[in-house]
């Protein structure tokens, strides 16, 4: 075997698509999943690179063994970029929102004519993207496990939306996590970045290359755009009403629309067109997704709420109603005590998945609380309370990893999806 062989480390969706792409090029490919097979009998001296998928650390044996062999480690995106040069790209991270703005920001641009593909940790990978050339955009979402495993990616935008404490039981302190976030910005051209967070407003002192910044939590005479407390989104002598936005309710989402705002504007120069085609997104899947309204209970799919930040924004969105709120999974280090300040408005809990105990225990004479541990009992059981009520909410915003009892927050989210269609009103 000569010099031709790379090593794929992780075989979920990317890890599957690097292998394919891999072998088109006429490469041998030795692949490997702590799930599947032991760790493989490797000849260092014929290995290119590895290509790692963003879930696996960069502790992992194989990815050590890579290091002392003086072995490139490479992520699909990395690939993606060799694969497609020519090609313009879009990186958006954070902590929340990420999903929502990457969507967003292509649903603009293929409204607007551009030859779009959308992909990366949103769940597309990113090598199973159509092929574009130069007239062609890329709009990644990009998470810190990619960019603390990414090379120096060629970005021609860059977006960042928020930094709050997320993914610390794999960087180990904020600052890691913050430093691995702003490798994004390392080849970068152009930046847009919202600085309604502490750890935000230190980046954007600290980026030297050009970029606009956003406010959205307050008004912010040092941002170049921001949105109001009335939801009004400021652009130079323009205004912009973010609340007749059906699809992007909350304060959150009005941060995300500003931000995709000014990325896509940057690259269209026609700010009336830009807000034409937000009006028309028609909004992100298991992101405060509405799935119906059964005995005058609505149900909200908030899967993606994979941390208490994020579910924070659901609740806030909800306020007002009554909230029969379904919350577990595999929680994150910091729980969910900083949402105390709404467990007086919520009605009732229902607790799935391994955190059951842990957020009983949190929640426990402050609000009624149900141990269900499975999502199909929970919607059941949340249902029959929820509909002695006027103006009711079933929400699922977890505010947990979903891995303990589903593939991914999608696959949770789906879950969600079929078993209320299967309620018998």
């Amino acid at each position: 075997m000569n010099k031709n062989t790379y090593v794929v480390l992780g075989y979920e969706r990317s890890g599957k698509e690097s292998e394919k792409h891999l072998l088109s090029l006429g490469h041998a490919v030795l692949v490997h999943d702590d799930h599947q097979n032991k760790i493989p009998d490797i000849k260092w001296e014929d290995v290119i690179g590895i290509v790692q998928s963003p879930g696996i650390t960069p502790s992992h044996p194989i990815s050590q063994a890579a290091k002392q062999h003086n072995i490139p480690i490479y992520t699909d995106i990395d690939l993606l970029q060799k694969r497609s040069p020519q090609a313009k790209y879009i990186g958006i991270t954070g902590t929340n929102g990420k999903s929502t703005t990457t969507a967003l920001i292509g649903h603009i641009l293929k409204e607007a004519g551009l030859k779009t593909a959308v992909g990366g940790n949103i769940g597309v990978p990113a090598l199973s993207l159509e092929q574009l050339d130069t007239n062609g955009w890329y709009v990644l979402e990009l998470s810190s496990y990619q960019l603390e495993l990414s090379h120096r990616l060629n970005l021609d935008v860059t977006v960042w939306t928020n930094i709050s404490p997320d993914h610390l039981e794999r960087h180990g302190t904020i600052e890691n996590y913050v430093d691995a976030k702003k490798r994004m910005f390392d080849a970068a051209k152009w930046a847009c970045l919202a600085i309604d967070d502490k750890y935000s407003t230190n980046i954007n002192q600290q980026l030297h290359i050009p970029h606009v910044t956003i406010a959205s939590e307050t008004i912010n005479p040092r941002a170049d755009i921001h949105v109001d407390a009335e939801g009004t989104l400021h652009f130079k002598e323009l205004t912009f009403d973010c609340t007749t936005l059906q699809n992007l309710k909350g304060r959150h989402n009005w941060q995300n629309v500003a931000l995709a705002f000014a990325a896509t504007n940057h690259i269209l120069q026609d700010p009336k067109k830009v807000w034409q085609h937000i009006q028309t997104f028609p909004g992100l899947s298991h992101r405060q997704q509405r799935i119906a309204i059964i005995n005058s209970v609505e149900f909200v799919n908030d899967s993606k709420a994979t941390n208490a930040d994020a579910c924070e924004k659901a609740l806030k969105t909800y306020l007002g109603k009554n909230i029969f709120w379904i919350l577990g999974g595999v929680a994150k280090t910091d729980g969910i005590d900083s949402l105390s300040s709404y467990f007086p408005h919520i009605k009732k809990t229902y607790l799935i998945g391994e955190a059951q105990e842990r957020f009983a225990e949190t929640l426990k004479d402050l609000v009624p609380i149900e141990k269900c541990f499975t999502l199909e009992k929970a919607i059941s059981h949340a249902y029959i309370d929820a509909k002695e009520e006027k103006n009711a909410v079933v929400l699922l915003s977890p505010a947990c990893a979903s891995f303990d009892q589903f593939r991914d927050y999608e696959h949770r989210g789906e879950t969600f999806i079929e078993l209320v269609k299967r309620i018998d009103s």
